[in-house]
């Protein structure tokens, strides 16, 4: 039996892929394209990839149709990613985020795959100045944020209705290996840019606001805590290191720990409509998740993994 991983290639995904296969489990790996993941080589014997676009149904089928019978459970992490970038085609990223979660949780009922782990985002809370638990309500203040409840929201109705185990976990700001700061939208760039390099650092806005940013390996660490619990009180669970920092001293601290001097200029207001963190009270009661990593520990062996990157 094997875990299919939806964007088992990507920032968050081939961290969860890799916690997978290093605990032996074979993997399948739904993507639009194979990508070569440096810290998957020497795995290659556990994982499979299989040609899928969530946009597209009848490849979704096709997945489920081949694999169907071997599949024990699903980490639903394929998706968009939110950001400014997000408005630009509204139709198109909610319906890939929301309607893509939807014909995955369709395939799992008509195939009888019970477990279904989705990787959904802090998001959902909306801009807040506290930081929020699981009971509180859903109230996404932009675009992403809704697609993110909703897909949620049918997953839970799938739960409900045709006995899907569905969970669902909140993760917050990730970083880490697997993405160049600069591949990424302004807030990350300027964060972590230094770590390519970068010595002027600007942000139109965000010195009012504080973040929570949690390395990438103790994401797929809790999302795979949630995927393997056998019995579990509650569906949705946040995910965060539990630390934040307000965005000017986060970008300091990460140049200092790079050891990097930046020119820094970050303008008034919040950047994103998110709150500072997320309280992960629930899944480290019930399913003893720690983060192994602080922020020094995260951000020199980013900046590590980032330098033998640009040497290639």
């Amino acid at each position: 039996m094997a875990v299919l991983v939806t964007g088992g290639y990507g920032m968050i995904g081939g961290w969860v892929t890799h916690e997978l296969a290093q605990q032996g489990k074979r993997v399948i790996i739904s993507s639009r394209s194979r990508h070569n993941v440096s810290y998957l080589r020497g795995f290659e014997d556990r994982i499979e990839f299989f040609k899928a676009d969530l946009f597209d149904y009848a490849s979704v089928f096709r997945l489920f149709k081949e694999y169907g019978g071997d599949i024990e459970g699903i980490i639903h992490i394929a998706g968009l990613m939110g950001g400014p970038y997000f408005a630009t085609n509204p139709h198109f990223h909610i319906r890939t985020n929301t309607m893509g979660t939807v014909d995955l949780l369709e395939a799992a009922r008509i195939f009888g795959i019970r477990k279904c782990v989705y990787c959904s985002s802090g998001s959902v809370y909306g801009p807040r100045n506290d930081i929020p638990d699981e009971d509180e309500p859903m109230a996404p203040g932009d675009l992403y944020g809704a697609a993110k409840a909703s897909a949620e929201l049918f997953g839970l109705q799938y739960a409900n209705e045709f006995d899907v185990d569905f969970r669902a976990v909140r993760v917050f700001f990730g970083y880490g290996p697997g993405v160049m700061p600069s591949d990424m939208y302004p807030l990350y760039s300027a964060i972590f840019g230094c770590l390519e390099g970068k010595t002027e650092i600007r942000l139109e806005a965000g010195a009012d606001q504080s973040i929570d940013f949690t390395y990438l390996k103790d994401i797929a660490h809790g999302m795979v805590l949630v995927y393997e619990a056998d019995r579990l009180e509650h569906r949705q669970f946040n995910l965060t290191s539990g630390v934040c920092y307000p965005i000017p001293e986060l970008i300091h601290r990460v140049c200092e720990v790079a050891g990097i001097s930046a020119d820094v200029q970050v303008g008034p207001g919040r950047i994103m409509p998110r709150g500072p963190s997320l309280d992960s009270t629930r899944l480290r009661e019930s399913l003893g998740f720690e983060p192994q990593y602080g922020l020094d520990e995260g951000v020199k062996e980013y900046q590590k993994w980032i330098q033998q990157t640009l040497k290639k």
